[in-house]
């Protein structure tokens, strides 16, 4: 019978196999360590060209401001009031001839909550040529101008609708009350048109006796 006797102080251990673990260990880790340094640069660099990029758009937007501050001086001057009057004049009435009053009153037709009907619109535009509506609106139900407003918003051809006034009425010959709702809005409709009168429109939303109120 053999035996087999470990005369040694301490355990056998695998030393080969030790250091072969080891080494794959230390292989993964130090290509981990470079994928992450990787990606942190790419993501450094990008952050970077972000960062231009950003800096070149506020610098184009401030030379913009600059540039529009300059001429808005220029022509607020006494020797420009007249020309400045005109301008604004002639930008006024080529924006009215190209509302399209039909086009208008069917943007909102899709969108008029039941029993509830435009009252009167007034256009006005703004010194940077935007079109802008003063709409009054008549329903039965208080809700009727939160729900207007939310289709604007949804709309493509309304934008930022606002209520500035809510007020409720008498019917009249004993019937309910109407509510009366004052809507601000920006309208741009999807394509101009020759300029037309109000049509009498007999569909649903809108009256056939709409006021149209235009200032100038």
């Amino acid at each position: 019978m053999r035996l087999n006797i470990n005369l040694a102080s301490q355990k056998y251990e695998d030393v080969r196999r030790f250091f072969l673990r080891w080494g794959v260990t230390l292989a993964v880790l130090s290509g981990l360590t470079i994928l992450l340094a990787t990606l942190a640069f790419f993501s450094h660099a990008r952050a970077a060209k972000s960062n231009r990029e950003i800096n070149e758009l506020q610098q184009r937007v401030e030379a913009l401001q600059k540039q529009r501050d300059q001429l808005r001086d220029f022509e607020n001057r006494p020797e420009n009031l007249d020309v400045t009057q005109q301008k604004k004049f002639w930008n006024a009435q080529i924006a009215r001839r190209n509302l399209s009053w039909t086009q208008l009153f069917n943007d909102l037709q899709r969108i008029m909550p039941d029993r509830a009907f435009l009252n009167s619109v007034q256009p006005e535009l703004t010194r940077d040529n935007r079109l802008m509506l003063k709409l009054v609106i008549a329903g039965e139900k208080r809700e009727d101008a939160r729900e207007l407003q939310k289709r604007m918003e949804d709309s493509a051809h309304f934008h930022a609708p606002h209520i500035d006034a809510e007020t409720l009425q008498k019917g009249e010959k004993s019937g309910p009350p109407i509510w009366k709702f004052e809507i601000g809005t920006e309208y741009a409709p999807a394509s101009t048109a020759q300029p037309q009168l109000p049509p009498d429109h007999h569909g649903q939303g809108t009256p056939a006796t709409a006021e149209v109120k235009e200032e100038g």
